[in-house]
């Protein structure tokens, strides 16, 4: 994500490049910058008759930007120094090449990196859909599913990560939004450790370094920022009145599937080991107090539950720095920050470690 800030930009410098797009019977090609705002409009150049094109406009820094086409879209760093040529095939356009920018070759190799595991899951979900046959899975194979997602997840993280760690260029701020919401702290604080001063007029390490700058105050190792919130019978309840548990701050919604679908492994780890000093504080972000409460009665949420009922405007989004939700903090007994966004097995091995196994 790119936000503005206040840091003196460089004055908006000319670029231009040229390239060559085949199987398609489009007249026009258009560049956008890809901003957290949308597309920006950059650039819009005629189609030769052999699929030749060149590209042009001002820019202040290293730019993110995105040709698009109907089967997908490319993405380029594109800055005023590079003499950059690129082909594409409008029918494969995950596949295009580039000369002449290092940066953007840095960036196809993610963008391929990515969409590999993209197809991985939906295959995943084909395979399941198949096997359920329009029905409800069962629990068995929706323990399957369960792993075997959380594996292509924990390769897919891993490897962006190691990738985004290896490289110097703002391509490695592209890698980070690509995990985001479940992005490591100490992993992004190594990139911005990177970016900020190789970069430091650049948005996006400004941006990288502004979320560095506020996640610090929810690492691992600081105290839970205070939430007290009202309970579905309108009790006020704090989150440091369960001081002295092991405590799972979990962040979701009636409305939000994946987080409904992660319930029953939380039921069970509840189940396992409330009776050795471990709770679950829940914080909704609904906004309909019927729908929020049917969700805990359904799903036989049997713990704290509590919501301001404003959805992305609870105050709690800003003091967690949530950026999507299921979202877990996992708290010591002294209200400490053991680890944020544990879910399936990677919950259960902590709970584990901490509390003793079956």
């Amino acid at each position: 994500m790119v936000t503005a800030s206040c840091t003196d930009k460089q004055a908006p410098t000319g670029f231009s490049f040229k390239g060559k797009i085949t199987n398609t019977t489009d007249k026009t090609i258009t560049l956008n910058e890809i901003t957290n705002q949308g597309l920006i409009l950059l650039d819009t150049a005629n189609i030769a008759a052999d699929g030749s094109f060149e590209l042009q406009g001002k820019i202040s820094e290293k730019t993110f930007c995105t040709i698009t086409t109907p089967n997908g879209a490319v993405v380029l760093v594109i800055d005023s120094a590079s003499e950059m040529v690129v082909s594409i095939d409008a029918e494969k356009p995950e596949a295009f090449g580039v000369n002449g920018s290092p940066e953007s070759e840095q960036l196809r190799q993610i963008m391929q990196l990515n969409n590999g595991y993209m197809i991985a899951m939906r295959n995943m979900e084909n395979k399941y859909a198949a096997i359920s046959n329009g029905g409800v899975p069962s629990a068995e194979v929706q323990q399957l599913i369960r792993s075997e997602y959380d594996s292509i997840l924990q390769a897919r993280k891993k490897e962006l990560t190691q990738s985004a760690l290896k490289i110097n260029s703002v391509s490695a701020y592209f890698i980070t939004n690509f995990l985001l919401p479940d992005a490591d702290f100490d992993f992004l604080k190594q990139v911005d450790d990177k970016l900020y001063p190789t970069f430091p007029g650049s948005k996006y390490a400004m941006e990288l370094h502004n979320r560095v700058e506020i996640m610090k105050k929810t690492a691992p190792g600081q105290a839970a920022p205070e939430i007290i919130l009202n309970d579905p019978f309108g009790k006020s309840v704090a989150l440091s009145s369960l001081r002295g548990k092991y405590v799972l701050i979990d962040f979701w919604a009636s409305w939000c599937r994946p987080c409904r679908e992660e319930n029953p492994n939380v039921v069970r780890l509840y189940n396992r080991y409330k009776t050795r000093g471990f709770d679950v504080f829940s914080v909704s972000l609904d906004d309909n107090k019927d729908v929020w409460v049917k969700a805990i009665n359904d799903d036989k949420l049997l713990w704290t539950h509590v919501s301001d009922l404003q959805k992305w405007n609870s105050t709690v989004v800003k003091d967690y720095n949530i950026e999507g939700i299921p979202y877990t903090v996992l708290l010591d007994r002294e209200g400490k920050i053991i680890a944020k966004n544990l879910r399936g097995k990677q919950l259960e091995n902590k709970l584990a470690e901490l509390l003793g196994g079956l």
